[in-house]
């Protein structure tokens, strides 16, 4: 019976800090998981492989904690990498490295998420095992990576909201986190960011009473964010009472000086939907 339950098991390695603060409660919750088993633990990648790692030592996740941004070369994560090739390696940055998917060259978007993310992405990946899907592979772009990272059962989330609006001029975007958030509020509507398409979607909203209702704007101005103060101008003179929350591939950029109630991760939306309790 026992080796019955542990074949069950998503085994894990973990290469990295793992008794740094930042990296202590993800650390804890892999080896306290009853879904997880954890093969190896090594200081460096380095280490890992000399220990045969994806040889002898087989793990379906290798989680590499990194706390700072040169910690790994290219080549040591390269090496990694291929040895994974068909399986699942995740690079869970600390606050120092948030900046690393514009200045570093290292990990393919595929495996990069901050560590606030990493539990709820490596539970979807264990889901992702046990279905019998592959793993996306290291030259999956940001489309497919953000795609297949909300690719999951829609999420009722706490304090659901009687509207959520989703604003953006990625089609893609906003039409999968309506798909992703579609139980979550009586109604679910996404628009592109022109004047007219917004003033076509505040009549629907007051038309359906929502005007004081409680209701949530994810708004997404890459790229146009000197339209920033025009938007909500627009939106707030509608919905005073919003709940705003700025969608951005590069989040440590946006300014938090009280403007949004949240930040987001276009890459980490449904798991930094859930943790800010949308």
């Amino acid at each position: 019976m026992h080796e019955e339950r542990k074949s069950q098991l998503t085994s894990v390695a973990i290469i990295g800090r793992s008794h740094a603060s930042e990296f202590r409660t993800l650390v804890g919750q892999i080896q306290n998981s009853r879904d997880l088993v954890v093969v190896g633990q090594f200081d460096t990648i380095e280490e890992a492989v000399a220990a045969g790692l994806a040889e002898r030592i087989l793990a379906d996740v290798v989680v590499v904690l990194q706390a700072f941004s040169d910690e790994y070369s290219a080549v040591d994560a390269g090496q990694l990498i291929g040895r994974m090739l068909f399986g699942r390696v995740l690079c869970c940055y600390g606050p120092w490295c948030i900046s690393d998917g514009r200045t570093h060259d290292i990990w393919p978007v595929v495996a990069r998420i901050s560590v606030g993310s990493a539990w709820s992405v490596l539970e979807q990946e264990v889901r992702s095992i046990r279905a019998g899907l592959p793993a996306l592979l290291p030259m999956a772009a940001a489309e497919e990576v953000f795609v297949h990272r909300v690719a999951v059962a829609s999420v009722r989330y706490p304090d659901a909201n009687d509207a959520i609006l989703i604003v953006s001029d990625d089609r893609t975007l906003r039409e999968t986190i309506a798909e992703m958030l579609r139980h979550s509020a009586t109604q679910v509507i996404d628009c592109g960011t022109s004047l007219d398409q917004l003033q076509r979607v505040f009549k629907k909203l007051i038309a359906a009473n929502a005007a004081h209702s409680k209701v949530a704007v994810l708004l997404d101005i890459d790229g146009q964010e000197s339209r920033e103060s025009e938007l909500l101008t627009m939106i707030r003179a509608q919905f005073s009472g919003s709940r705003m929350l700025r969608l951005s591939s590069f989040p440590q950029s946006v300014a938090d000086n009280g403007t949004y109630d949240q930040i987001i991760d276009k890459l980490e939306v449904n798991a930094q939907l859930a943790l800010g309790r949308m």
